[in-house]
């Protein structure tokens, strides 16, 4: 294994064979630029010495995208800091809400779209609940974060929620949750997957999803949707919600593969390890 290996040190003597064949866009010619000239001469830097000892080094410039590996940590810092400062003397839960895979089609013609339907059908499902008199009769309260790949890089599109382990009364009383989980799961699965059918119909029908068709094949899968047991994950973060906090971190501001994971590449291929969560093996891909 060459642990010395990293995406930079993959792109620069790859990425013009790369180009040659196959075409990138605008924005993803400048990503690939912005990785493979970071902390390099090519965006400059400032040399450092001591007066007595008479020691000197160069700092280069980093580039500061987002998609950078080698510039997300103080960004994920400083994104954690302010969550941490925001965090209430409550419980929390954390809870994912997953889409199935027959919408990975439609989120790559329509990302956008699906990721705002994703992030409001979720939300109105929690809210939903927690204005019931019956649950919590309150104002609720989640941060959430959007992932949209799996370990093996295949597109696995789902909401990470930190919310609040109760809800605000229109009194101004805190109704904390009855049980030791917020609400049952199969019940919120049930609820967020109406919400998000219908409001794909909706949109299908108002012609945002153009670049699916026929209408049949919308009516089918909107079809298959509605019989499929969709996915939530559900568990409650009494104690450690700063833990729950930094999970999000990592996630906020990181590329899909990081260079801890690369193991070696040569002119084809690119090798790296992923977990398989249904074996939690650790595999090469």
């Amino acid at each position: 294994m060459n642990r010395h290996i990293d995406l930079q040190s993959i792109l620069q003597p790859h990425l013009p064979s790369y180009t040659s064949k196959r075409s990138l866009s605008a924005r993803q010619r400048q990503v690939c630029s912005h990785v493979a000239t970071c902390r390099t001469l090519s965006l400059g830097g400032r040399e450092l010495s001591c007066d007595e000892c008479e020691y000197k080094t160069t700092q280069y410039h980093s580039c500061r995208d987002r998609h950078c590996p080698k510039c997300q940590h103080y960004q994920r810092e400083t994104w954690c800091e302010r969550q941490r400062a925001d965090v209430l003397p409550v419980t929390y839960d954390h809870l994912v809400f997953t889409l199935p895979a027959e919408l990975n089609g439609w989120i790559g013609l329509h990302p956008e779209l699906v990721y705002h339907l994703l992030f409001s059908c979720a939300w109105r499902t929690l809210a939903m609940f927690g204005a019931d008199p019956k649950r919590l009769d309150g104002q609720m309260g989640m941060t959430a974060m959007l992932h949209t790949w799996g370990e093996n890089l295949s597109r696995h599109v789902h909401l990470h929620c930190l919310v609040l382990g109760g809800a605000l009364s229109n009194t101004g009383a805190w109704n904390e949750a009855k049980s030791e989980y917020l609400f049952l799961v199969r019940a919120l699965s049930r609820c967020f997957r109406g919400k998000m059918v219908s409001a794909l119909r909706q949109v299908a029908h108002q012609k945002p999803l153009n670049r699916v068709s026929p209408d049949s094949e919308i009516n089918q899968i909107l079809g298959v949707l509605m019989t499929k047991n969709w996915v939530i994950f559900s568990k409650p973060s009494p104690v450690r919600v700063e833990a729950v906090i930094d999970y999000l971190g990592r996630y906020s501001y990181r590329v899909a593969i990081s260079d801890q994971r690369l193991l070696k590449a040569d002119s084809t291929h690119v090798y790296f390890s992923a977990k398989d969560y249904s074996t939690m093996d650790a595999d090469v891909f």
